[in-house]
């Protein structure tokens, strides 16, 4: 109900300048009404935590904190169609192994950090 099977995919780390490095990745598609209710609840409790803050502290600055710290979380919600299963990539540039938690929804392409040579690959599925 809430993800397709898991499928291994053809993916890519791909980094400008560099040779991309094949990846291994498991992963599955959110279902639109789980994307969509993950999206919703996320969006409701960004709306509710940010009036609640506002009607207890009556200060818009304080208000911004919350707004803008959980519209992030509601945003990369908003842009995770996939669910990670497996991951196993490593840096264009270094060879760093690079992580991405098994659980995280994400999109494609979707950015990577090395913190290894501190450059931003991503990773892209075919």
């Amino acid at each position: 109900m809430g993800a397709s099977a898991v499928q291994a995919v053809t993916a890519w780390v791909v980094l400008g300048g560099h040779p991309s490095r094949p990846a291994l990745l498991e992963l599955s598609r959110l279902s639109p009404w789980a994307w969509a209710a993950r999206t919703a609840g996320l969006l409701a409790l960004w709306a509710g935590g940010s009036i609640a803050t506002f009607a207890l502290t009556f200060d818009p600055f304080l208000t911004a904190l919350p707004f803008f710290m959980v519209g992030a979380v509601v945003w990369r919600a908003f842009r995770g169609r996939y669910r990670v299963y497996a991951f196993r990539g490593d840096c264009p540039r270094c060879g760093h192994a690079l992580t991405v938690k098994p659980g995280t929804a994400i999109g494609l392409p979707h950015p990577l950090v090395c913190y290894q040579c501190h450059h931003e690959p991503r990773l892209a599925a075919a």
